[in-house]
């Protein structure tokens, strides 16, 4: 490879081969110099529906600074980098698939991704001796723990079916709704920050 154009295509296929994703785009901000010598200053990854344990993510956004990396003509290496940032989104249609697939027996009929609140409403059906249903309305926020994990958390729940528990329905639904964890990602960063608005889930990690 000689020059920028090369190693961008270079780079390109190194992380697609790292990331299983639709669409995998390494952007590389270096001198020629520095890339003769092997580093790279910035080293931006531009991710498209990229499946991260159980959960599609629309894009992503992977940001490496200082990497360093050897490249002999046939293997391309990355030694190291001084620090990664991962940000992204999910859209409100994996938001729905994700309740569908993780259960079944909740029918949605109403998902709201705005102003820092998750909001669902549907029914909910439970075959016991007989066949039960419920109306229930969930509204929660995401929250993030110690490992850097982000889930949400229900704090009102309401149904139409006092044989039905609100509060076991909405456990179901929070652990049904996607998380936001990347310890099987290429970096394992920690969730710092979710945002939600505008039908989407915006995260930032580092």
């Amino acid at each position: 490879a000689s020059g920028s154009e090369d190693y961008t295509e270079l780079f390109s296929r190194y992380f697609s081969g790292k990331i299983k994703a639709e669409s995998v785009l390494a952007v590389l901000s270096a001198e020629n110099d520095d890339l003769r010598r092997g580093a790279i200053p910035n080293l931006t990854v531009c991710i498209e529906k990229a499946p991260i344990d159980g959960v599609t993510y629309e894009r992503l956004l992977l940001v490496l600074t200082d990497v360093l990396f050897t490249w002999d003509g046939h293997r391309l290496n990355i030694l190291s980098h001084r620090e990664a940032k991962l940000s992204g989104n999910i859209a409100r249609s994996e938001f729905l698939a994700s309740l569908k697939r993780n259960m079944p027996h909740f029918a949605v009929s109403e998902l709201s991704l705005k102003d820092g609140a998750v909001t669902v409403k549907g029914v909910y059906e439970k075959k016991l001796t007989f066949r039960m249903r419920a109306l229930v309305r969930c509204t929660g926020r995401y929250v993030t723990d110690k490992r850097g994990v982000a889930k949400i958390r229900f704090d009102e729940a309401t149904n139409d079916n006092p044989m039905l528990s609100a509060r076991d329905i909405s456990e179901s639904l929070a652990k049904a709704s996607p998380i936001l964890s990347f310890a099987s990602f290429y970096v394992q960063p920690k969730v710092t920050e979710v945002r939600v608005d505008h039908d989407m889930v915006w995260f930032s990690a580092k």
